[in-house]
């Protein structure tokens, strides 16, 4: 279990990230090969092999230098009330997910990521930042199971709140149902029953 408040480092992200690098090499290697047999290149200006040769290079260099310079500005922290997430080489950006906005918490684990021991968390929203897949990924963690059910807890231990758009909807409803008092008796019980559901699912 990760301790509350303390930021934390996905401890194999960065050796992750480099088997990711060194699968890349070998399949660009192999198509040099392949190219190269066949004599796809033979003919070709010495320019435009030199270019062809240049850039995989310049992106493994880049790659080499990027990936622990990545893995040191990225942490995470598991507060009492979210999930925080800070990142970036070049911009340094942060997300937090209040853990009353998560729907679903799923835990897995890649081919690769078997390779170094690691998984990943990913944290699902609705209806919050405008996105429908994951809204935060913990990727590289080592006790990503541990780590599931630890954000599953919380989240178990509050109240989920309304999505972005439930209270302009749910206010409209009520002001709706309160300008139905023109209608008949059993029409205004069956709305009034509506309205008592409505606010205590939405704690109005």
């Amino acid at each position: 279990m990760r301790p509350e408040n303390e930021w934390f480092k996905p401890e194999k992200l960065r050796v992750y990230y480099f088997l990711y690098e060194a699968v890349g090499v070998v399949i660009l290697v192999a198509v040099g090969a392949l190219l190269a047999s066949l004599g796809v290149l033979a003919d070709a200006p010495r320019w435009v092999v030199g270019l062809v040769l240049a850039v995989p290079l310049a992106v493994f260099v880049f790659l080499t230098w990027w990936i622990p310079a990545f893995y040191r500005t990225t942490a995470y922290r598991l507060t009492d009330d979210e999930i925080e997430y800070r990142r970036g080489v070049f911009f340094q950006q942060k997300t937090t997910v209040p853990y009353n906005r998560i729907t679903n918490v799923n835990a897995a684990q890649g081919p690769i990521q078997r390779l170094v021991d690691a998984g990943s968390v990913g944290i699902h929203t609705a209806g919050y930042a405008g996105q429908t897949g994951a809204e935060l990924t913990l990727t590289g963690v080592s006790d990503y199971g541990e780590i599931k059910d630890q954000v599953l807890a919380k989240v178990r231990q509050r109240r989920p709140t309304a999505t972005e758009g439930d209270d302009d909807t749910l206010d409209d409803e009520r002001a709706a149902i309160d300008r139905s008092s023109t209608l008949g008796g059993e029409e205004l019980n069956e709305l009034r029953r509506i309205r008592e559901l409505l606010e205590r699912e939405f704690g109005g």
